[in-house]
């Protein structure tokens, strides 16, 4: 199932991670990408669409392990975050035990220094399960470094902006200043912050520098 992805995206997205399930064993695979605000939106295989549901909107809030990999940029898992307290976590009282979720890994994914991803290979047998200690991390990470390279290869979704606000970008993309945007479109500097404060918005960006590399992104696909 996927949520709130782009519908045209949301086929790439899943073959990616089909690819991470099929080449990893494990019995299900979730892939999520973080945009610039750290608003997560993915695809889960091999677990029913109520799962989904279930720990999109109750599971994430209290997932020790996705609060450990995001505190610490590693990857983790149910079996070395948690040992034998797994399951008497609220995670896996509330969503993943009612599903027949045993265990679960966690792997962050990177774009350089900026972590643009989650990959997540869960096990349905205690035997799957076992292979979610510290050897078994390190052997799932090339899958993840596989998937972070082929996300990085998929087109990104461009905000809906107006025509002014894409000429705005453009500009500052160009590193010209509020200023000179101004005079450049015949409008005031006044005019020209508040549209740069939309595309911040609509980037989820907070300096220029930022913004201008989003756009960009943008243009390349």
């Amino acid at each position: 199932m996927t949520t709130g992805i782009d519908p045209v995206l949301a086929p790439a997205l899943a073959e990616v991670a089909e690819a991470a399930l099929r080449g990893s064993g494990m019995d299900s695979v979730g892939l999520y990408r973080l945009d610039k605000g750290g608003r997560m939106q993915g695809v889960i295989l091999g677990m029913p669409d109520a799962f989904t549901r279930a720990y999109e909107t109750q599971g994430m809030p209290i997932d020790p392990v996705l609060a450990r990999v995001h505190q610490s940029g590693a990857p983790a898992s149910t079996l070395v975050t948690l040992g034998r307290r797994w399951t008497a976590c609220h995670l896996y009282l509330r969503v993943s035990g009612r599903f027949g979720l045993t265990g679960f890994a966690t792997f962050p994914l990177y774009d350089e220094e900026r972590m643009t991803g989650m990959l997540y290979l869960g096990a349905k047998t205690e035997a799957k399960a076992r292979r979610l200690d510290h050897e078994g991390l390190c052997a799932m990470t090339p899958h993840a470094i596989r998937t972070a390279t082929r996300m990085l290869r998929l087109p990104r979704r461009a905000p809906a902006l107006s025509p002014r606000q894409t000429e705005v970008a453009a500009l500052a993309a160009r590193g010209l200043t509020n200023r000179r945007i101004a005079a450049a479109l015949g409008t005031g500097e006044a005019a020209v912050h508040k549209h740069m404060k939309a595309l911040h918005a609509a980037f989820g960006t907070h300096t220029r520098a930022a913004l201008a590399a989003a756009w960009l992104d943008t243009q390349r696909h």
